[in-house]
């Protein structure tokens, strides 16, 4: 039997957000207040114009700290990552947000082979070259006089080419404060210190020192490089791509062994023409979530407020062109106004006749839940 006939997609929607869950589990977004408050930061710092302070669409993470680092990694092993991204002054944020998470198994691992060298000797330079986590090192940069970053790359693990990722993908109760997903962390190995501006040593190839930091070690790193393969001991996160989301779809145009300033392409709203577009589980979740938000703001965010929750089940017939022939919507259960809940049925019912799946090899019948929630 296939799968659509037993494993179906189940929505989600809230007032307060929506989530696409996979299977029969129902899963519910909670409504926050906004973002935690922030401390107040300088308009500027001595020497630094805060006004030129950039946020570049790929930074390095090496003067970020070593728990987001290792947070970032753990995360990008379990689905597609949200973050925060921002600027308050001269201070660069790159929040995770690990209550908001996107698909699974997206992240592919590609080789790539680079280093890449800073050297920061004043607090200009230091914001201007690694404004994530300037901060953090500015007290050294101001005892020694200069800061030398010296990183070797040896993968990235994106998103393929053509995929894409909306606001719609991501689930949990954190992804309204969501400004970007990450579609690529290039992985290696770093060393950063208080270094004299004339040295040729490369920090990450030389013996370790007093006052250095230092991650991932350098003969894993020339062995994962000459194999091309991940492997433990040089997969630390030392630069990422990030794709804004703007309510858009982003997708990222990440290549094997792309050079970094290429590795996040410009938002769009549909997948790449080349991927291929075969009528399965994932193809039916992805059509489903790209149009839940129609469902939310046309069937239920109009909808008088005399109906608190509806379950609706609806039975849909696709034919082999991927149209929806047939769209019956059957209301499971309700609290409040029958005849309102009776309506909210009808509505998705209708939307759901207008939508377009890929081409099956044949007549198609599968049964879409909706669980609907008002907050209050």
């Amino acid at each position: 039997m296939p799968w659509f006939d037993t494993l179906l997609p189940s929505m989600s929607i809230t007032r307060c957000g929506l989530a696409l869950v996979g299977g029969a589990a129902l899963g519910i977004l909670a409504c926050t207040s906004g973002p935690p408050a922030r401390a107040p930061h300088s308009a500027s710092l001595e020497g630094v114009d805060c006004d030129a302070v950039e946020l570049p669409s790929e930074p390095d993470l090496v003067a970020w700290d070593a728990p987001s680092r290792a947070q970032l990694d753990k995360m990008r092993r379990e689905g597609v990552v949200a973050v925060r991204y921002e600027a308050h002054g001269c201070e660069v944020s790159l929040e995770l947000l690990p209550r908001c998470i996107g698909p699974k198994n997206r992240y592919v691992y590609s080789p790539y082979s680079a280093t890449d060298t800073k050297i920061a000797r004043d607090p200009s330079e230091l914001f201007a070259k690694l404004p994530l986590g300037a901060s953090n090192v500015s007290g050294l940069l101001k005892e020694h006089g200069a800061l030398r970053t010296d990183a070797k790359l040896v993968g990235a693990v994106g998103l393929p080419p053509g995929s894409t990722i909306t606001e719609y993908d991501l689930i949990g109760p954190e992804c309204k404060r969501a400004t970007h997903v990450v579609s690529a962390v290039y992985v290696g190995g770093f060393a950063l210190a208080a270094a004299d501006q004339r040295t040729s040593t490369n920090l990450f190839a030389a013996p370790p020192a007093d006052g250095m930091t230092r991650e991932g070690q350098a003969q894993i790193c020339d062995r994962a490089e000459a194999e091309g393969i991940e492997l433990a001991g040089c997969s630390v996160p030392v630069r990422v791509a990030l794709l804004p989301l703007a309510g858009a779809a982003a997708q990222a145009g990440l290549a094997q062994a792309p050079p970094p300033e290429r590795a996040a392409e410009s938002a769009a709203v549909e997948p790449s023409s080349s991927e291929p577009r075969v009528f399965d589980q994932n193809a039916v979740e992805r059509v489903v979530r790209a149009k839940q938000g129609a469902v939310k703001r046309r069937c239920w965010e109009t909808a008088s407020d005399s109906v608190r929750r509806v379950n609706i089940a609806v039975r849909m017939t696709i034919d082999p062109q991927g149209r929806v022939t047939k769209a019956d919507a059957q209301l499971v259960d309700s609290e409040g106004s029958a005849d309102v809940a009776l309506a909210v049925a009808r509505c998705i019912s209708g939307e759901i006749q207008t939508w377009q799946f890929p081409e099956p090899e044949k007549t198609q019948e599968l049964t879409l839940p909706f669980h609907l929630l008002r907050q209050r």
